[in-house]
């Protein structure tokens, strides 16, 4: 991020307004709730699952958040890029592997457009509007951890008191909720992006996913649609929940 635009978003954060316009800005009411979100949270550090190149980290910036990033991204490709991006910012934290339920290595779906790449097999069945990127290249094995078995090593390397979770895995964000545990209840909020209509095979419904977030002890504030411009068929929602007891 070049001076000017950072002290352009530093100044558009502080009035509530888009000082500058540039392509994707269909995201700035989503930018706005996520920078007040995390501010009355009083959130410390975001763990950014399933980063590709680092799109959220950036969006994080971009809303004014200036805490710990730790970025998880098994691609090989993208997490160069993540990793560069990352190494600039300064208090971003970069680790080339998923995060699931056991831990181990699987076998990844490596897309043609790889923001799709995914542990799920891709599916036309509710929706093909796009498969023409959504579609397998190659497959390779990446290293998974539990969360759980990660947790208290980075938090006390590197301090953080009030995390945040955000998880983007191409239907596979049950699986990093599931293998985060005992820890889960640790987090103050998180991020989960939920599928309308299902691009993969055995990925879970809007409804299980809801059930799910509820059921480990989190409560709604917001759900965005992912593809804000797909009016009538947005697909997937990007949710935002906070912690029962904080909600209260």
């Amino acid at each position: 991020m070049s001076l000017l635009r950072g002290l352009a978003d530093a100044l558009g954060n502080r009035f509530g307004v888009e000082i500058f316009r540039r392509e994707g800005t269909g995201d700035w009411i989503e930018k706005r709730f996520v920078g007040q979100l995390l501010s009355a949270l009083q959130v410390d550090c975001v763990f950014d699952v399933g980063a590709n190149r680092g799109q959220h980290g950036e969006f994080l910036r971009r809303a004014g958040y200036r805490g710990l990033i730790l970025s998880f991204e098994p691609g090989i490709t993208p997490y160069q890029e993540l990793e560069a991006t990352a190494r600039r910012d300064g208090n971003w934290h970069t680790f080339n592997m998923a995060l699931g339920q056991v831990d181990g290595t699987l076998p990844m779906n490596v897309m043609k457009i790889d923001v799709f790449s995914s542990f799920r097999a891709p599916s036309e069945d509710e929706d093909a509007s796009l498969s023409a990127d959504n579609q397998v290249e190659r497959v390779v094995d990446v290293p998974v951890a539990r969360l759980e078995g990660l947790f208290d090593d980075l938090a006390t390397k590197h301090a953080f008191r009030r995390p945040f979770l955000k998880m983007d895995t191409q239907g596979y964000d049950l699986e990093v909720l599931r293998g985060a545990g005992a820890a889960t209840g640790r987090f103050v909020g998180l991020s989960s992006e939920i599928a309308i209509r299902r691009l993969y095979k055995d990925s879970p419904s809007m409804l299980d996913s809801i059930a799910a977030i509820v059921d480990s002890g989190f409560s709604f504030v917001n759900l965005v649609p992912v593809h804000p411009d797909r009016v009538l068929n947005p697909l997937e929602l990007n949710s935002y929940a906070v912690r029962n007891d904080l909600a209260e």
